[in-house]
């Protein structure tokens, strides 16, 4: 009975797998239709309307969705990751993001489209509740739980933002610095919150088994340093209106927090470098990317504290969505990837997967290159028109990348 119960979860788990890597195709497609109406006319296609699609998607859609159902299948026991309310709330949360998708695209901001994602906020506040409360009965070592439970809270939290945001579209009161505010606070938390605390709680609990003495205290430290520095850091974002004292005070406290961060890193993830070494080639690849790409977002976050740097960062569109899709495509997503590769979810031992993964991961070094020399570009010399078509060329890389992956996934699939 219990085998038969086992296998019946394994079954959900790699339904949403399925779903996850199909969100992941469709948020590298609307990525591709978004750069072509940068360089084409498409007078059919509303960019704004296009681009809170794909922005809301890819939260809700791909990484969101996917995070929660890793959280519910790897980090708790069977006896609770087979509870029915995590297959409807796992379902819930999936049909409000495609609703998300089609209503943002065909309307922008309206009534539906505001519901929509009102319904989605509050169920993930009951799944956020039912996690937490069995995260806490499941005996987790200390730094995955503190990582896993403080990383549901920051999800919780971040909804603060569209609900500012929601607020002024419909009251019309538009008030620049409050809807700016708002949308860092959001993208904080996600970002630096739930998306980063996420990946490392998955991470420690992947190598749990294998730390101890040392590695483990290390290990703590970082963790508990990391979800410290998160409300600090998040003044790290207002600097950019030129607050008052207190504001800048918290910021630096925030980015010295960052600072020890980024040491206590580094001699954790130094005391793991023996399991690295165990992993497939193709997942390895991908972790070392993934958490290069972390510490470049901690050391990058760390220099907005200086007014110069900070207002050229804030003011730069292209260095903004170049941060924003470091940490979303090189540190979260090439992590997902890799979490697929280890558990077998994407077999490596098939050539298709590790072409895939490649191709998919050089496309995502690419994009970033891409946006930060435009966002550079921009600030020292006047932008060049060919950007918007080597970043046009990169959205077809990542999105062919994300078919390969899909391909490689249905081929692992006939292998079971």
């Amino acid at each position: 009975m219990l085998q038969i119960q086992v296998a019946k979860s394994t079954i959900r788990f790699h339904k949403w797998v399925d779903l996850s890597i199909l969100s992941l195709c469709t948020v590298a497609l609307l990525g591709m239709i978004l750069r072509s109406k940068t360089v084409f006319a498409l007078p059919f296609i509303n960019y704004n309307n296009l681009l809170e699609a794909h922005s809301h998607f890819s939260f809700g859609g791909w990484v969101t969705l996917i995070l929660l159902a890793l959280f519910v299948y790897e980090l708790l026991p069977e006896t609770l990751s087979r509870r029915p309310l995590y297959q409807w709330l796992l379902g819930s949360i999936a049909l409000c993001a495609w609703g998300m998708l089609i209503t943002f695209m065909i309307w922008g901001y309206n009534n539906v489209s505001n519901i929509t994602s009102l319904i989605y906020v509050l169920l993930s506040y009951v799944f956020g509740y039912n996690l937490i409360r069995d995260l806490l009965k499941a005996k987790l070592e200390k730094s995955v739980a503190l990582l896993a439970v403080s990383s549901v809270i920051c999800l919780i939290i971040s909804s603060s933002g569209p609900f500012i945001i929601t607020y002024i579209v419909f009251t019309k009161s538009f008030d620049a610095f409050l809807y700016r505010n708002a949308l860092f606070t959001y993208l904080h938390f996600q970002y630096n919150g739930f998306f980063t605390l996420a990946v490392f709680a998955l991470l420690f609990k992947l190598t749990g088994q294998n730390t101890s003495g040392k590695s483990g205290k290390y290990i703590y430290q970082f963790s508990l340093v990391l979800c410290t520095s998160i409300i600090p850091s998040l003044f790290l974002s207002y600097l950019w209106q030129d607050p008052n004292l207190w504001y800048r005070i918290i910021a630096v406290a925030g980015s010295l927090l960052l600072i020890f961060c980024f040491y206590l890193f580094i001699r954790s993830a130094w005391s793991l470098r023996t399991i690295y070494r165990n992993e497939t080639g193709v997942t390895r690849f991908l972790v070392l990317l993934s958490l290069g790409s972390f510490m470049l977002k901690i050391f990058l976050q760390c220099f907005t504290i200086f007014p110069v740097i900070g207002n050229m960062i804030f003011g730069n569109r292209p260095v903004i969505m170049g941060f924003l899709h470091l940490v979303f495509l090189g540190f979260v997503t090439l992590f997902i990837l890799a979490c697929f590769s280890k558990k077998g979810l994407l077999n490596s031992k098939i050539k298709l997967t590790n072409i895939a993964l490649i191709f998919f991961a050089i496309a995502v070094i690419l994009n970033e290159i891409l946006l930060i020399t435009q966002g550079l570009a921009s600030i020292f010399i006047a932008g060049s028109i060919v950007f918007p078509w080597l970043l046009w060329a990169t959205g077809i890389l990542l999105f062919t990348g994300s078919l390969l992956i899909a391909s490689a996934r249905f081929q692992t699939k006939k292998q079971f």
